[in-house]
C-alpha cells in the first residue's frame, strides 16, 4: 500500500513532461493574451493595433503560420517576457491583468517592438 504513495511525485513529474510547444503556438498564445487586454490603457495604442487585434498581430508577426520560428527576439527571451502574462494561469480562459500586460510592454521593449512590426 505504501508503494503507490512513494511513486506519486514521479508520476506527476512524468505527466508534465513532453515536447516543447511549437514557436507558432507560443507566439499565438501571447497574441491572444495581449489582445485580451487590448482595451487596457496604453496597450492598444502601445502596440498600434485596432480592437479586436488578433488577426492584425498574427499577420504582422507571421506567427499565424505553422512554420513560424523565433529569431529575434529568441524563443528564450520571448518566454521570459511572457511570464507576467501567465500570472492568472496557463490557460487563456482568464485574461492577464492590465498591469501584467503593461509590464511586458515596458520591461521587454524588444518583444513589444516585435509585436509593433519593428525590426529589433
Amino acid at each position: 500500500m505504501r508503494y503507490p504513495f512513494a511513486t506519486w511525485p514521479l508520476l506527476c513529474l512524468a505527466a508534465c513532461s513532453g515536447p516543447d510547444a511549437p514557436d507558432a503556438a507560443v507566439c499565438q498564445d501571447v497574441v491572444i493574451r495581449l489582445c485580451q487586454t487590448a482595451a487596457c490603457p496604453g496597450v492598444s495604442d502601445g502596440l498600434g493595433v485596432p480592437i479586436p487585434c488578433e488577426s492584425t498581430l498574427l499577420e504582422r508577426t507571421g506567427c499565424g503560420a505553422e512554420e513560424f520560428t523565433f529569431s529575434t527576439p529568441t524563443r528564450e527571451r520571448f518566454l521570459d517576457c511572457r511570464e507576467p502574462l501567465l500570472s492568472r494561469g496557463t490557460t487563456t480562459e482568464r485574461p492577464p491583468a492590465c498591469e501584467d500586460t503593461t509590464r511586458l510592454l515596458t520591461t521587454c521593449p524588444d518583444v513589444a517592438d516585435f509585436f509593433r512590426g519593428g525590426q529589433p
